[in-house]
């Protein structure tokens, strides 16, 4: 699995475009409906969002595909790096937004399941459909 920073940089944008307005509805939710009391402010919340991403995506893409060499074949070994790769992105943004005293550890884990998992599908079928990210 090639990487390049461009190609990098583009599944960066698209998954912080996917996730960032998923965590913000999330947090705007949670503070209408008294679930939790911060970050109240817009800007607060769409910094906590693009964090989130931010700690886990370079990771995902530079550090998970060198833990085996087999992760580089296209086949079946992709599907385990995906695996991997997801389930890392899940658990630590969950454990990044509990951290910040947003929400709750099972919260935290829906909403990450939610966003990393429509992220990764639009993903997915936008490189299918268009060739990009």
């Amino acid at each position: 699995m090639q990487v390049t920073l461009a190609a990098w940089r583009d599944a960066f944008l698209f998954t912080q475009a996917v996730e960032i307005p998923i965590y913000v509805f999330a947090m705007r939710h949670a503070v209408a409906k008294g679930i939790a009391e911060r970050p109240r402010s817009w800007g607060i919340q769409i910094l906590a969002a693009f964090g989130a991403s931010a700690i886990t995506h370079p990771v995902v893409w530079f550090v998970i595909p060198r833990l085996a060499a087999s992760f580089a074949d296209p086949g079946h070994a992709y599907l385990e790096y995906v695996i991997r790769a997801e389930t890392f992105a899940v658990v630590v943004e969950a454990f990044y937004f509990y951290s910040l005293g947003v929400v709750r550890m099972r919260r935290a884990l829906v909403w990450s399941i939610v966003a990393n998992g429509l992220s990764a599908g639009a993903g997915f079928a936008s490189r299918h459909l268009f060739g990009w990210p």
